[in-house]
């Protein structure tokens, strides 16, 4: 295979506002973290921004995918729409048996499906009530409307209550202690692997797989929510010494640094 190191693959991330080049939706930074690897083979990425209303809009005629989300990647091969299906395809371009997104092996994928469905439903679903009045209000108003319309039920009396909750710090405290109720299936599995003396990953290994970018996806979700730091509060809380080192561990080998310009 020859590598293309020229072109950047472009990655589509949630933008908050129009020519933002920024992500701020948990399933692109999965693919950030994923795509971190490729990048130690001399290929980097460029990441572009879309609003949701740019998503629902110019980027189905783009794409020529009325449902169309992001992540998507741009290849010689065309467009690759979702994080799963493009950590496929990444592995089949570029996975090696010693550095596999899916731990080398049919085992490791179904490992790495189960961590993904765990990560967006048991845990996601927990991130997601902090995160959604956030992103809510952080948008520019048809944006709202389409997050409102396809991913809050489409009540405005519902996200209402929800955005007055939000501002309750006693409220936030308490669905922060949720999600690391939840985390601690996650802190049980690094401390079963440190016993065992394997790798300080999900899987065990010594480098993240896409086990590990399922669920950094929804920290990086986290860190981008205002005012509340989300990190403190959760991540790096006392009670998930291991998860808090996971972290670090994952920004440090994928070379992803979570920022963001506000």
């Amino acid at each position: 295979m020859t590598i293309d190191t020229a072109n950047p693959l472009i990655v589509y991330g949630l933008a908050l506002e129009k020519n933002q080049d920024i992500n701020v939706g948990p399933y692109a930074w999965k693919t950030e973290v994923d795509l971190g690897y490729v990048a130690t083979l001399g290929i980097p990425y460029k990441l572009v921004g879309r609003t949701y209303d740019e998503i629902r809009g110019s980027f189905e005629g783009e794409t020529g995918n009325p449902k169309v989300t992001v992540p998507t990647i741009v290849t010689d091969e065309g467009y690759i729409t979702d994080s799963w299906v493009i950590a496929e395809w990444l592995e089949s371009k570029y996975g090696k048996p010693e550095r596999s997104l899916f731990g080398g092996s049919e085992e490791g994928k179904a490992f790495a499906r189960f961590i993904n469905l765990w990560a967006d439903n048991d845990l996601g679903d927990q991130v997601k009530i902090l995160f959604a009045p956030w992103l809510y209000q952080a948008q520019d108003p048809v944006s709202a409307g389409w997050f409102r319309k396809t991913k809050l039920g489409d009540s405005q009396e519902a996200v209402d209550g929800l955005v007055k909750a939000s501002k309750d710090p006693q409220w936030v405290d308490n669905q922060s202690a949720v999600v690391r109720d939840k985390l601690q299936t996650l802190e049980k599995q690094l401390a079963l692997n440190k016993e065992a003396g394997r790798g300080p990953f999900i899987a065990g290994t010594e480098y993240p797989t896409h086990a590990d970018a399922a669920v950094f996806g929804w920290y990086a979700a986290s860190a981008a929510v205002r005012p509340y730091d989300l990190v403190e509060k959760i991540w790096n809380h006392e009670s998930l010494p291991l998860v808090s080192g996971w972290v670090k561990d994952v920004s440090r080998v994928s070379g992803v640094k979570v920022t963001y310009p506000y």
